[in-house]
């Protein structure tokens, strides 16, 4: 699908301040989505590191359709259908490596590039159509890459990755996610729609309700914009990192040293029990300790000059990257983007959480929640990563961290209220929520789009 919506987007963002509830409740509402949205869009599917060696082979699924993305022998990357052509068998369930595909049913073959290996008995067709290798080969689905980042297209006339992902490496390729890799990736099974999961991850308006516990380091002031058919949110800094939020009434701290210490603490919320995860350990206890061996007197930014500095030197040590931003540029970042339709990024110092909400393949009060960290690791410090998938997320609370949980907790209680009679539409907020009714112009502009 080619789509040239800025217009159409821009003046659904004027008019639209409300939004109805039956968008996260309605089945009707979600055959569309299903139809005109997940089978049009580009959907971040795997990352590079996935993908190390030829043969290397990823399963990603998305609403009752099943894709298979193989590293070729020139390292270049093909995705596929994940469907035999001979009588309709998923091929691989799993990620596996492989020298060629395989169907259990029937044992045809292909090779990695998808064309037909063997078909057992193919003498049998003799003069049949729809028989040619052409015929056989897997089905190809489009592919793009940026940032690391592995992204597939459902539709054959799809519009061009090029134009989809703008502006996003524009303001993002400074942070460098090619040199990331995964820290941890977990995978819980909510009962909300995809779209409450998501657009937890767009605003920090809930941050007082939500997350108190970091309302005395962080001045929580903030805004959202769109960006193309993308968005951000990006906080002012009225108060620097350390003060308390404006909403808590306490004094500014006398001694930035320990107001920075505690919030680069904070950090650990948002970690695994290495403390690893929007922040690698190695970067805070770096940033920590510089921080100790300063004299009094300094302002908030020579001291986080300082342990930023200690970061960059510490990585550097291990071989690693680090990347460095200017103040004016990370402003100009903001501290997360969502990637339409369903790809968050909350950005670290070096390193980013990464969230994306898939819907249930019929009912739209589920959904799977991806709640993942990517590190720009030392030289061979990037761990072996097996991912995880939670289907009672609270039997598994104490694996996901502090922050996140909070945040599903939440979700489910959104979408129980969805369905009250006391409520048949959403007040987002047009300045700190402005991402979430960009959000949703955009989500309309695909289902009003004529195929």
């Amino acid at each position: 699908m080619n789509m040239t919506m800025d217009n159409k987007i821009n003046a659904n963002v004027s008019d639209q301040f409300t939004i109805a509830t039956d968008r996260y409740t309605s089945k009707d509402f979600a055959e569309k989505e299903q139809q005109l949205l997940w089978k049009r869009a580009w959907l971040w599917a795997c990352r590079e590191e996935e993908l190390p060696n030829a043969g290397d082979v990823v399963t990603f699924d998305i609403v009752g359709q099943s894709v298979l993305l193989i590293r070729q022998k020139d390292m270049s990357v093909k995705a596929f259908h994940n469907v035999c052509p001979h009588r309709g068998r998923q091929l691989l369930q799993d990620s596996a490596h492989l020298s060629h595909v395989s169907c259990p049913f029937h044992s045809w073959q292909w090779n990695l590039d998808g064309s037909i290996k063997r078909v057992l008995d193919r003498e049998d067709w003799q003069g049949c159509e729809h028989m040619q290798d052409a015929d056989l080969k897997l089905k190809e689905v489009h592919v793009g890459f940026w940032g690391g980042f592995i992204f597939i297209n459902l539709d054959e006339g799809c519009q061009p990755f090029e134009d989809f992902i703008k502006p996003v490496p524009e303001y993002l390729n400074v942070l460098g996610f090619e040199n990331m890799q995964y820290c941890w990736h977990k995978t819980v099974v909510l009962n909300c729609n995809w779209k409450v999961a998501q657009e937890a991850f767009m605003e920090s308006y809930h941050v007082m309700g939500v997350h108190p516990q970091f309302l005395p380091y962080v001045d929580e002031s903030n805004f959202s914009q769109s960006q193309g058919i993308h968005g951000h949110h990006v906080y002012t800094w009225e108060r620097p990192p350390g003060s308390p939020s404006r909403r808590t009434g306490r004094d500014m701290p006398e001694d930035y040293r320990s107001a920075i210490i505690n919030f680069f603490k904070t950090f650990d919320q948002v970690a695994d029990k290495t403390r690893n995860g929007q922040q690698s350990k190695r970067s805070m206890d770096a940033g920590i300790k510089a921080i100790e061996g300063l004299p009094a007197g300094l302002d908030h930014m020579e001291i986080m000059m300082a342990a930023v500095t200690s970061m960059y030197e510490a990585a550097q040590a291990e071989g690693g990257f680090f990347p460095l931003v200017d103040p004016e540029t990370a402003a100009k970042i903001g501290v997360d983007w969502n990637v339409f339709p369903n790809m968050s990024l909350v950005f670290g110092y070096d390193g980013t959480l990464v969230m994306r909400a898939r819907p249930h393949d019929s009912d739209p009060n589920y959904c799977t929640l991806d709640l993942c960290a990517i590190i720009a690791w030392g030289k061979g410090k990037a761990p072996k990563v097996e991912k995880e998938r939670y289907e009672n997320w609270r039997a598994n609370s104490d694996d996901i961290p502090m922050l996140l949980l909070q945040d599903v907790k939440n979700m489910e209680e959104v979408q129980k209220g969805m369905h009250s009679d006391g409520i048949d539409i959403l007040r987002p907020n047009p300045v700190q929520e402005q991402q979430i009714i960009h959000f949703h112009s955009v989500i309309d502009s695909y289902l009003s789009a004529e195929k």
